[in-house]
């Protein structure tokens, strides 16, 4: 029966789509079978986990690929691989091979995470073990929010609080059915108020079920675990992962008085994370590093292939002895600058080498993770971030008090990573600046800058030659979605 399953599984799940609308018809007798026990509900799940981390998406689009190449975050004279994308040559062939992948994958997702939705509650009674239906429902709404929201981070508008006007323009359909009908298009505020709603009741699910929700625990609880379900809950999306998201999109809505209260909640609890020890980032044994920060994650995904997709993008040494014009790197400069003498990222995250091909600091981070106990994993969320998002909203409410805590937000990170703490003399721009700083420094090959200078609409990206208009932050959408009726081109 297990083999039986398996398949139906990757019929359902791992299935190749030539658009978003192509999915399993939910009345097929396979799809009944899979969702006929408890165990096909957690199989559904971990497939849908699977499947997010293909290198088409988070394991390297939507991390060091695709997004960091549009934040700038390598040198312009290289990357033959991504040149439309780094000029911001919008449209293009190139550029729409990318975006149509990113899109269709996603919606894919999203299909297969209300198609369990859908039978979680029509199979309800298959449930035999506590909270296996309240955090299995919980992960998928919380997904489905997240898988929307980064959608929307990437086609849709930004400057939210600066630009309140964009709430109103069209962005993209927020699908909570399954079904193969063209779904609307909905305005940006629209689409995130369904984002909200998904994570709010998420959280409430995950709250009261998940091993790392708030609500207090009776003294006889026992955790059901033979099954090693809830081994990893960072590598699944937990209460504190809905927690996180719900801040960073209220930080996108440009409404920090809602975003300030979660980021604190995180910073105060703890979010079932711990800071990582210079010990295991400098550990004798070069495989015993930890050099993402593992202890540190919200949320994140196993990368089974990690290594492979990304050796030849980060090791300088992927193709010699010819050069690799492909090469992901920083200037000397570029790197030097970035970061102080004392932190443990610039000691760590760089190959210094360099060789006779490029003149440059290559990124060892997540390439070398083949040799190390901690490789495999590409981080979604982290800790520092909910320390950034305090600080941030504290500088926001103009209280003398509430920038001297921004700066020890901001100082607790820096202290972590080996550097020393900031000055309370430090101006609200200056402490801003600082944390822009942080975001360069900290997200390095994962994705996440390119979406901070769209929040909060940087006139122009660092080391960008063009100035950044809605041109190069609203990523058009597939053309073919657009030619089929079922889209309107809001950039027009």
């Amino acid at each position: 029966m297990k083999r039986y399953i398996i398949v139906c599984l990757s019929i359902l799940f791992f299935s190749s789509c030539s658009n978003w609308l192509d999915v399993q018809p939910k009345t097929t007798v396979e799809e009944e079978e899979v969702f006929s026990r408890e165990i096909g509900f957690k199989e559904a799940l971990t497939g849908i986990y699977i499947k997010m981390a293909s290198k088409d998406l988070y394991a390297k689009n939507l991390s060091y690929g695709f997004l960091d190449i549009l934040g700038q975050r390598y040198e312009p004279s290289n990357v033959e691989a991504y040149q439309d994308e780094l000029w911001y040559t919008f449209p293009s062939t190139k550029t729409e091979s990318y975006t149509t992948t990113i899109w269709g994958k996603m919606y894919n997702i999203i299909a297969n995470v209300n198609n369990l939705l859908y039978y979680c509650d029509k199979k309800r009674d298959v449930f035999t073990t506590e909270n296996y239906y309240e955090i299995i429902k919980g992960e998928a709404l919380g997904l489905r929010a997240f898988l929307h929201f980064d959608l929307l981070r990437l086609f849709g508008w930004g400057d939210l609080e600066k630009r309140p006007e964009n709430l109103d323009r069209l962005c993209l359909p927020y699908v909570s059915e399954y079904s193969r009908e063209l779904q609307k298009q909905l305005t940006v505020g629209e689409a995130l108020e369904k984002v909200v709603a998904d994570l709010q009741e998420s959280m409430e699910l995950l709250n009261d079920n998940d091993p790392f929700g708030l609500t207090p625990k009776p003294d006889d609880y026992d955790l059901p675990n033979e099954d090693k379900f809830f081994e990893d809950r960072h590598k699944r999306f937990n209460y504190w992962a809905a927690v996180c998201t719900l801040t960073r999109v209220y930080m996108w809505m440009g409404n920090k008085a809602e975003a300030l209260p979660l980021a604190e909640l995180f910073v105060k609890e703890g979010g079932e994370t711990s800071w990582i020890s210079s010990y295991v980032i400098d550990a004798y044994d070069p495989a015993d590093r930890d050099l993402t920060f593992t202890t540190e994650h919200v949320f994140a995904l196993d990368v089974t292939k990690l290594f492979e997709n990304m050796q030849y993008y980060m090791n300088p040494k992927a193709n010699d002895p010819n050069e690799n014009t492909d090469l992901l790197y920083h200037a000397k400069a570029r790197a030097s600058g970035l970061f102080e003498s004392t932190d443990y990222r610039l000691a760590r995250w760089y190959d210094q080498t360099g060789n006779e091909h490029y003149d440059g600091w290559a990124f060892v981070k997540f390439w070398e993770v083949e040799k190390y106990k901690y490789g495999s994993t590409m981080p979604l969320i982290r800790k520092s971030e909910m320390y950034y998002i305090a600080a941030e909203c504290l500088l926001a409410t103009g209280k003398d008090a509430d920038r001297l805590l921004a700066i020890e937000r901001l100082n607790t990170v820096r202290e972590k990573r080996g550097m020393f703490g900031l000055g309370n003399d430090l101006t609200v721009a200056s402490v801003q600046n600082e944390i822009t700083k942080e975001y360069q420094r900290e997200f390095i090959n994962e994705g996440q800058l390119f979406y901070y200078y769209k929040r909060l609409g940087f006139e122009k990206i660092p080391y960008a030659t063009k100035a950044a208009t809605d041109a190069v932050y609203v990523v058009p959408l597939p053309t073919w979605d657009v030619d089929l009726g079922g889209m309107e081109d809001y950039k027009k």
